[in-house]
């Protein structure tokens, strides 16, 4: 089969290109590699834009609704979660396995990309949907109440735009293993790192301050922006050729589901990730809430918009260095010492817990803890694909990722539905309308990040038992 001719790659080997600047069956001039970069980035730039408006904003569009913590929960962590830990390794198997003249990854990303786009406008008139369908009920349903209805039509579109989203959020990573040279790795995730922490930064900068006040206008522009984006994202870049698949034998479901959890734990380096990765993800699922913790020190949205536009800003600059530490240093090493410091960082919060602080005053100590943990977070951002990439095997590596997102599901399903019962107990002690029970967010996050960085500790010593930095090799799961 002969080699394809993408428009970001030069045709033919006659040239004897360095291996530095080939990826798989592509082969990349200067000028490829960097219209490569350029379509990847920009389409990052607008897919972290519609990956951070909905679960940013919709936390608030529930409670102005009268949604309890624990529906809030259910709504953000939970159901989207689930339908990952489901959806994840079939698409992630599928995938893999996929062959057609578009290649593997980029068909799914076409295919999704409209869905995606559709159900991210219904999302931002959700509340007005539903006050609608409530009116048109009323006649047939006298007793229906319209919060009822408000909150269940914004679950179905949860429901139905992370269905079409998880196409995308499951391949897209996948894409640059396929296209990107291993050689430039590092440096690319650095800068695509530094491009989603721009998007963020501006998006909180600029536009979360409307997050109330404008909902539907930024859903519709966000989503529209993603659609056109990702739509010639999927025709400009192009994939190589690929080995045929293994034939699939053809087997009840049970005994493909049972091959896929032995191949998964197959390694102690392994189920040891995956229980890191779980660990973690329970610590982090309480974070649908950090906007409440803020709002209860007295910050409003403007300002708590501000600080983490400027946060992101900052990690924008810090990505690229931090992708060439990674390349320096091995992902695993740098993101246990950036763990071990944003939970550090995080217990610098718990002084909200014994002083009340002027608003102002809040404000400028509640910067300064998000500005210690900057540098941290920018490092463990950057050494996390990395990690994966260096860990799991080549060959499976959208099977082993996939299974990493299930365990990482299963953390944030119990630990959202947890948190969200853990605050609505402090709630009916401390008071309905008191905020100040959202100010033990962070000591959640605190104490399962220290059993975490413990997950942490048993992964490297099985990776230096491996071999390390100067031989590991993934083991073989067959």
């Amino acid at each position: 089969m002969t080699n394809p001719s993408p428009t970001n790659a030069s045709p033919t080997l006659a040239t004897h290109p360095s291996e530095r600047m080939r990826c798989g069956t592509l082969v990349y001039t200067k000028a490829g590699l960097f219209t490569l970069f350029g379509w990847l980035l920009w389409g990052d730039f607008c897919f972290t834009l519609m990956e951070t408006i909905w679960p940013t904003i919709m936390p608030l569009v529930l409670k102005s609704e009268g949604a309890p913590n624990l529906l809030i929960a259910f709504t953000i962590t939970t159901i989207p979660n689930l339908m990952n830990f489901v959806m994840n390794p079939i698409i992630s198997t599928a995938s893999d396995r996929y062959r057609s003249k578009r290649g593997r990854r980029i068909p799914f990303l076409r295919w999704a990309t409209p869905f995606v786009t559709l159900f991210l406008i219904l999302l931002g008139f959700s509340q007005n949907i539903g006050r609608s369908l409530h009116g048109a009920l009323v006649p047939w349903f006298s007793d229906l109440s319209p919060t009822v209805v408000i909150l269940s039509t914004i679950t179905v579109l949860i429901i139905c735009f992370r269905f079409f989203e998880l196409f995308i959020g499951t391949v897209f990573w996948y894409l640059f293993n396929d296209v990107v040279p291993q050689a430039f790795m590092g440096r690319f995730l650095g800068l695509f790192r530094a491009i989603g922490s721009l998007a963020g930064a501006l998006f909180n900068f600029f536009l979360f301050q409307y997050a109330e006040s404008h909902t539907s206008i930024l859903f519709f522009g966000v989503a529209t922006l993603y659609g056109t984006a990702f739509t010639l994202l999927t025709w400009k870049i192009k994939e190589g050729n690929y080995p045929p698949p293994a034939p699939v034998v053809k087997t009840s479901i049970f005994s493909w589901i049972r091959i896929f959890v032995k191949q998964c734990l197959s390694h102690a380096i392994y189920r040891r990730l995956f229980v890191y990765t779980a660990i973690f993800s329970f610590s982090g699922a309480i974070g649908a809430f950090s906007i409440f913790m803020a709002q209860s020190i007295g910050l409003s949205l403007l300002q708590i918009g501000q600080v983490a536009g400027v946060s992101a800003f900052v990690s924008t600059l810090l990505m690229y260095p931090m992708g060439v530490l990674v390349d320096r240093f091995h992902p695993l090493r740098v993101i246990l010492v950036a763990k071990i410091l944003v939970c550090l960082a995080m217990s610098a919060q718990f002084v909200f817990l014994f002083y009340e602080f002027a608003p102002a005053t809040a404000f400028w100590v509640y910067a300064a803890v998000v500005a210690v943990a900057i540098p941290m977070g920018a490092a463990d951002t950057a050494a996390s694909l990395p990690m994966l990439m260096q860990i799991f095997p080549k060959d499976k590596f959208g099977q082993f990722c996939s299974a990493n997102a299930m365990f990482s599901c299963v953390g944030i399903i119990v630990g959202g539905l947890l948190a969200g019962g853990f605050l609505d107990i402090l709630k009916n002690f401390f008071g309905p309308e008191s905020m100040y029970y959202y100010r033990f967010v962070p000591v959640w996050q605190f104490v399962f990040m220290f059993f975490g960085i413990i997950a942490l500790l048993r992964v490297i010593q099985e990776w230096k038992s491996l071999g390390g930095q100067t031989s590991y090799t993934p083991p073989d799961p067959t």
